[in-house]
């Protein structure tokens, strides 16, 4: 019997574990991840907490990674609600006006300074938009915002995002 005392006493923990895994997804202690990497005039990769949130007035949604200095951002604009679907990346200015459509941008640390890229070109995939979470993939090219030359080549995905209602972060 001392084997299936032990084998009581593994299932028992494997019990508590699925428990306590599901406790803390009640909790919101679990949210979603962005994960991304890049190349060309800077090379690198983040993996960081996500959020999204809906800007039900605006109709927009903002997806956003990040990990100390870093973060990318995605700026949704669906015809008319968020759905599953593939949006173009373009340029941030012209984004709204082009609905269906995204925006993105990368901020990190370069070697002597915080660079801001923004997408130009590209695809967001947008594979979950309901309930009340986003899935997606992505692959962009972004410019540096600033006057100095540079391009880099994005591509990530970020999973089981939670969606937020408006809130201070929304456009107006």
């Amino acid at each position: 019997m001392r084997g299936g005392g032990r084998a009581r006493a593994a299932d028992a923990r494997a019990v508590a574990a699925v428990l306590a895994a599901l406790a803390l997804a009640g909790c919101g202690h679990w949210g979603g991840r962005l994960d991304a990497t890049w190349t060309g005039s800077e090379k690198g990769r983040m993996s960081g907490r996500a959020t999204a949130i809906w800007c039900r007035e605006a109709r927009v949604a903002v997806v956003t990674g990040v990990s100390g200095d870093t973060g990318v951002s995605l700026l949704i604009h669906p015809a008319e609600s968020l759905a599953a679907g593939r949006y173009p990346i373009i340029e941030p200015g012209d984004a709204r006006r082009a609905a269906p459509a995204a925006a993105l941008g990368l901020r990190l640390l370069g070697r002597t300074a915080v660079v801001g890229y923004q997408g130009q070109t590209g695809t967001l995939t947008l594979e979950q938009a309901a309930p009340g979470r986003v899935s997606g993939r992505f692959e962009a090219t972004a410019k540096i915002a600033s006057a100095l030359a540079g391009t880099v080549k994005l591509t990530g995905r970020f999973r089981n995002v939670r969606v937020t209602g408006d809130g201070a972060d929304c456009p107006r």
